[in-house]
C-alpha cells in the first residue's frame, strides 16, 4: 500500500487577544502617508466604547484636517517641523457632567467623567495599534497653552484639554516583543494580595 500522504503542520496558534496592549507604545518617529479612515473610524468607535459611569459620554474629539493640522503645527515655531511630519492629529476634549464651584472637574462625577475619557483615549490608541498604527499622548509636551490647542480646533468653551493624539504608521513596525520601557516601581511595587 502507499505511504500516507504527509501531514500538514498544526496551524500555528492566534497571537493573544491583548497583545495589542504589549505592543502599544508611545511613538514620535511616523512613516509619510495618510492612516485609513475605516481605522481611525474604528478607533474612534472604540473609543465611544470605554467604561462610562451614568453614560455621559464627556468626550469630544476632534480630528484634525490639514489646515487644523497646520494650525496645530504652527502653535509652537521650536517643533513646528516635528509636528508637521505627524500624519494625524486628535485632540481629546472633556465636557464634564458636573463641576466643582472654582469651575474645575473635581467633583464625584467629574472625576469619573475624566476617568471615562482617559479610558476612551486609550481604546482609540489599541484599536490603532491592533491595526499596526503608532500613537502618542500628547498633553504639556506640545509646548502651547491649552487653550490655544482648543482654539486651532474650534473646541467649545469649557471644554477641558485632554491631549492631542498623534497617530501614524511607525517607523519602526510595532511588536508585543518590543521591550517596554522599564517601569520605576514595576508590578511587584504596586501590586498587594489581600486575604
Amino acid at each position: 500500500s502507499p505511504p500516507p500522504p504527509p501531514q500538514a503542520p498544526p496551524p500555528s496558534p492566534p497571537p493573544p487577544a491583548d497583545d495589542m496592549l504589549f505592543a502599544r507604545r508611545s511613538v514620535v518617529a511616523y512613516r509619510p502617508g495618510p492612516v485609513p479612515a475605516e481605522a481611525v473610524q474604528r478607533a474612534l468607535e472604540a473609543a465611544v466604547l470605554a467604561p462610562n459611569h451614568f453614560l455621559t459620554e464627556p468626550w469630544r474629539f476632534y480630528l484634525a484636517g490639514p489646515e487644523a493640522r497646520a494650525r496645530l503645527s504652527a502653535l509652537n515655531a521650536a517643533k513646528q517641523a516635528a509636528f508637521e511630519k505627524v500624519p494625524g492629529w486628535l485632540v481629546v476634549t472633556l465636557v464634564a457632567s458636573d463641576l466643582a464651584p472654582d469651575g474645575s472637574f473635581n467633583t464625584k462625577k467629574g472625576l469619573e467623567d475624566h476617568a471615562a475619557c482617559a479610558a476612551a483615549v486609550q481604546n482609540f490608541m489599541l484599536s490603532l495599534a491592533a491595526a499596526g498604527i503608532g500613537s502618542k499622548w500628547m498633553t504639556g509636551a506640545l509646548g502651547a497653552p491649552p487653550e490655544a490647542v482648543k482654539a486651532a480646533v474650534g473646541a467649545e468653551a469649557g471644554e477641558h484639554f485632554m491631549g492631542a493624539i498623534w497617530f501614524g504608521y511607525p517607523e519602526t513596525p510595532l511588536s508585543a516583543q518590543a521591550k517596554a520601557p522599564t517601569r520605576k516601581r514595576g508590578l511587584a511595587g504596586v501590586l498587594t494580595h489581600t486575604s
